[in-house]
């Protein structure tokens, strides 16, 4: 029994994400990136979950802005020096595979917006009841 709850436990401690939406969105990028200036309008870098699609984002974002094109091939240099277990030239190829049609990417695109949202709400919550304890605990002090 006690396994079940901390399952359930766990399953609180991570915040909203949707990793597929993230790599499809990034996939559908690679492929065109006439879809870049849509998604762009609704999502940066900063909504990302994924560590690795902030940076994977970014990168793009600034091959695009520079009127390069972004894909696997122009990205493997971004991402050479990258000292994790992941092999992010390998990782871009086969997140290409996950690319949708425009609609589906613009879509994906709210759902990684509305997580990042919810996150950001879940922190702030926390800031504020962990403010709240802290600002009882001086006033219980005073009296």
């Amino acid at each position: 029994m006690e396994n079940n709850l901390s399952i359930v436990k766990d399953q609180f401690k991570e915040l909203p994400n949707n990793i597929e939406a993230e790599q499809a969105v990034i996939g559908s990028i690679l492929v065109s990136n006439d879809i870049f200036d849509e998604i762009n309008t609704i999502i940066s870098s900063i909504n990302f979950y994924d560590p690795m699609h902030q940076k994977i984002f970014e990168a793009v974002e600034s091959l695009i802005y520079k009127g390069m094109l972004a894909n696997p091939i122009t990205l493997k240099n971004y991402f050479e020096d990258e000292k994790d277990d992941l092999n992010v030239p390998e990782y871009l190829v086969k997140i290409t595979k996950f690319s949708t049609s425009v609609r589906q990417a613009i879509e994906y695109s709210k759902i990684i917006y509305d997580m990042f949202v919810r996150r950001e709400l879940i922190k702030i919550s926390e800031q504020t009841i962990d403010s709240a304890k802290l600002s009882s605990v001086v006033y219980i002090n005073q009296i």
